[in-house]
This record gives C-alpha cells, structure tokens and sequence, in this order.
C-alpha cells in the first residue's frame, strides 16, 4: 500500500472519458492508499478543476474516501465545489463534505447551508440532509 507511482498513474485515470474507468480509478486509489495518504489526496484534488464536470464528480468522490474524517484540507477543496457551475458536482460536494466534517464543524455546516438556496432540487434536498 502506499506506493507513490503507482497511486500518481491511477489518479490519472480519474480524467478518463470513460465514467467505469473514472469509478475503478477511485475504487482502485482507496485500495492502494492509506486512510489520509497526502498523496493520493493532492491527485484527486488536482481534478477539483477538471473541466468536464463527471471528472470534478470523481475527484470530490475520491477525495471523500481518501481524506480522514476532519482533514482540514480535504473539507476546504470539497467545499470549493460547493460553487460549481454543474448540479452534480455539487451534489457530490454536500454528500462528501457530510463524509469529512466532524460532527459540528462550524466550517463545515456554514458551507453546506449555502445550498439551501442552491437552484437545483437535489443540492437543497442534499444540504437539508446533511445538516
């Protein structure tokens, strides 16, 4: 586990334009990385900015799995995707940022009552959820 190559080769195929390729990818980073492993986390952030937004979609999702529960970091980049121009990602923001807050971090909770207020159904119903 741990290895540096291999999980930079497979966060690389978070970016593939093939969506069973992108979920095998984050499958396959949670296998080969330990539980807050620095590295595999900076990758998956890396494609927070991706510009097709079901890679933006896989990164939130593998940043989620990757980060330990209150990973400052982790929560910062997630909560930037709050902001995202697609639904979706959004969507996955509020459901990851539920996966990496501590119970009433305050960051956290401001951050994902911003969608209250959010124009899709979904993100609202997430954030209701999540709070």
């Amino acid at each position: 586990k741990g290895d540096q190559h291999t999980i930079t080769a497979v966060a690389a195929s978070l970016e593939d334009a093939d969506s069973n390729v992108r979920h095998a990818a984050v499958e396959a980073l949670v296998q080969l990385a330990e539980k807050g492993d620095e590295h595999a986390i900076t990758a998956a952030a890396a494609r927070l900015e991706h510009e097709c937004w079901d890679v933006r979609c896989s990164a939130v999702e593998a940043v989620a799995q990757l980060a330990v529960k209150g990973d400052q970091y982790a929560i910062a980049a997630v909560a930037a995707r709050l902001e995202d121009t697609d639904w979706n990602v959004r969507h996955a923001a509020v459901e990851a940022l539920v996966q990496l807050a501590e119970r009433g971090d305050q960051n956290a909770i401001t951050a994902v009552a911003t969608c209250f207020e959010d124009t899709d159904l979904e993100v609202r119903r997430a954030a209701v959820e999540a709070l």
